[in-house]
C-alpha cells in the first residue's frame, strides 16, 4: 500500500536541525531539496503545504513532490480538508508538530508523525516506520491508562 505524506511545510522547516538562511523562498526550496536527498517518506507520495493567506493556491511539482501554497487559508485547514476528502484516510500520513492540526486529524484514520520523528527518519541509520492510525502517542497513553486502572 502506497502512502501519501502531507507535510506542514513551515512546521517542518522549523524542525530542521539547520534552517537555511535567507528569504522564505530560499528556505522552502532548501526544504524540498533536503526531502529529495534524504527521502524520509521513502518512495511514497509527498505533498508539502505552505501557508499563503494572500496567495492564489499555487501548485508546483518540484523534483518528485508537489508543493502547495494555500489560497486564503492556513496550511492546517488545507491539510485537514484533504484528509477528510480522500476515500481512504488510512493511506494519509500528516507530518506536523502542530497540536491543533493533530487534534483535527485524530479520529479520521489518518496517521500522524511529528516533524521531529520525520527528521530523525531522514538519518540513514533510523528505520522508517509510519505510525498506526491515530499516532503512537495515543497507543502508549491508552496502555498507561489501562495499566493504572487494572494493575
Amino acid at each position: 500500500m502506497s502512502l501519501h505524506y502531507l507535510v506542514d511545510g513551515f512546521n517542518l522547516l522549523y524542525a530542521l536541525p539547520d534552517m537555511p538562511p535567507g528569504p522564505w523562498e530560499r528556505k522552502r526550496q532548501a526544504l524540498v531539496e533536503w526531502l529529495r536527498r534524504r527521502r524520509p517518506h521513502g518512495n511514497n507520495r509527498l505533498t508539502i503545504v505552505f501557508d499563503s493567506r494572500q496567495g492564489f493556491g499555487d501548485r508546483q511539482q518540484m523534483a518528485d513532490c508537489e508543493v502547495i501554497y494555500t489560497a486564503g487559508q492556513t496550511a492546517d485547514d488545507w491539510i485537514s480538508e484533504q484528509v477528510r476528502r480522500v476515500p481512504n484516510p488510512r493511506i494519509v500520513v500528516v507530518v506536523t508538530n502542530d497540536r491543533g492540526l493533530q487534534t483535527l486529524i485524530r479520529g479520521t484514520g489518518a496517521r500522524i508523525v511529528s516533524c521531529d520523528d520525520f527528521v530523525r527518519w531522514a538519518r540513514k541509520d533510523q528505520p522508517r516506520r509510519p505510525p498506526s492510525s491515530g499516532g503512537e502517542d495515543d497507543r502508549s497513553q491508552i496502555t498507561d491508562e489501562f495499566k493504572k486502572k487494572w494493575l
